[in-house]
């Protein structure tokens, strides 16, 4: 999973099985609910003594929840947060410049002080100033820690080691076209999440008994239950930015973030957020259920094989933070299979970490992957024939 900053808390304590060795078949007829015996198909009735489901047929009891649990297929989820509605001042309005780019489209701030000249994106010079918008507002920024001097430093030195890279940035000095200093929109989401899983599982005991091999296999019902808080879940805003390079970037500290204002973003540009918080709900909503289901899954364990048969996951009172995430990007022209190609590189500006679309070199890839197999099956080789001639075999 891509990386991102979430606080663990309360799963072991909250977490709870529930195994039987059965099943449900619910039968409604007219007014009539009637469950059936998994084991033997008979009708089950409710013991007062016990508050259990008996089955008078094999002498099966079961629990009234274990039974019900049967019935539960698929998966469903329900994830609220709650919007973000603070906006911009007046007198924050009068302290920062708009500009929208008629190149890519591209809406930009900056402090009063600062003046652009380009987009920061795709470079174009035909950036134009415009009234700012109420709309909603930052309320923290990250600031830079990585300095233009360590950012240059960063992408030299990222080549170094790189054998599988394409030649053109090998043999030849990698020279920056552009070097833009951006504040990205993120959305930081927060809720306690709570999962609700059913599995079948299987336990295989081999036997052998003459020449027979026996093979008796119990199957279980496994519940597994609990919470997990999430704080700061990242979700850029931003449709310009690739989310597969945003989510390279992470994670960031927002613990070192500071309040917004106009002032922080002097001498660089902010984009606004053109994808708004509740369409980002989707992906922060899918990350949360992922890493759920799978740490609740990671608690099933013992048996010879596990299938997932039933997830429910759910979260109220979630909440949403608009911040501004900072980016170094650079970019470098290089002739590439023909033609001329800009390539992007983004640098995360608090932690120095990169990444970039360059693609690996298929070629040396292969012949990689060929050396180390012929590497490891001549070893194989040499090692067979030390031991047939050693008498091993």
């Amino acid at each position: 999973m891509n990386s991102f900053s979430f606080v663990r808390q309360t799963l072991a304590a909250r977490m709870r099985a529930r195994e039987s060795s059965g099943g449900k078949e619910a039968v409604q007829t007219m007014s009539t609910l009637t469950y059936k015996c998994p084991c033997c198909g008979a009708s089950l009735a409710y013991d007062g003594m016990t508050r259990r489901l008996q089955c008078a047929s094999c002498g099966n009891s079961f629990e009234l929840e274990d039974i019900e649990a049967l019935e539960a297929t698929g998966s469903q989820s329900f994830i609220d947060f709650e919007q973000p509605d603070e906006h911009f001042t007046d007198e924050e309005i009068e302290a920062i410049n708009s500009y929208v780019c008629q190149n890519c489209g591209a809406e930009l701030m900056t402090d009063a002080t600062t003046t652009a000249t380009e987009c920061a994106y795709c470079g174009s010079p035909a950036i134009l100033p415009l009234e700012i918008e109420a709309g909603v507002r930052p309320q923290k920024v990250v600031p830079f820690r990585i300095t233009k001097e360590q950012a240059i430093e960063i992408f030299q030195k990222f080549f170094t080691g790189k054998r599988l890279m394409p030649n053109v940035f090998l043999n030849s000095k990698n020279r920056i076209a552009e070097m833009r200093k951006l504040y990205v929109p993120y959305w930081l989401f927060d809720c306690e999440a709570y999962a609700d899983m059913t599995f079948n599982a299987e336990k295989k005991h081999y036997m052998r008994q003459g020449d027979w091999e026996i093979i008796r296999t119990d199957h279980y019902l496994v519940r597994r239950a609990g919470t997990l808080c999430f704080e700061d879940l990242p979700v850029d805003g931003s449709r310009k930015m690739d989310d597969s390079i945003t989510e390279s970037l992470e994670p960031y500290d927002v613990g070192d973030a500071v309040p917004f204002e106009p002032a922080v973003l002097a001498g660089a540009l902010a984009d606004r957020a053109d994808v708004d918080a509740q369409e980002c709900e989707d992906r922060a909503a899918e990350r949360m259920k992922v890493t759920i289901e799978s740490e609740i899954s990671s608690t099933v364990g013992g048996y010879t094989s596990v299938s997932r048969r039933s997830s429910s996951v759910n979260a109220r009172g979630g909440r949403v933070t608009p911040v501004l995430m900072p980016i170094w990007l650079i970019t470098t022209e290089k002739q590439f299979k023909g033609e001329k190609r800009i390539f992007t590189f983004a640098i995360n500006g608090q932690t120095g970490r990169l990444t970039c679309d360059v693609p690996y070199d298929k070629g040396k890839a292969a012949a990689w992957f060929l050396a180390v197999f012929a590497g490891c099956f001549g070893s194989g080789y040499l090692l067979l024939q030390w031991l047939l001639g050693s008498g091993v075999f």
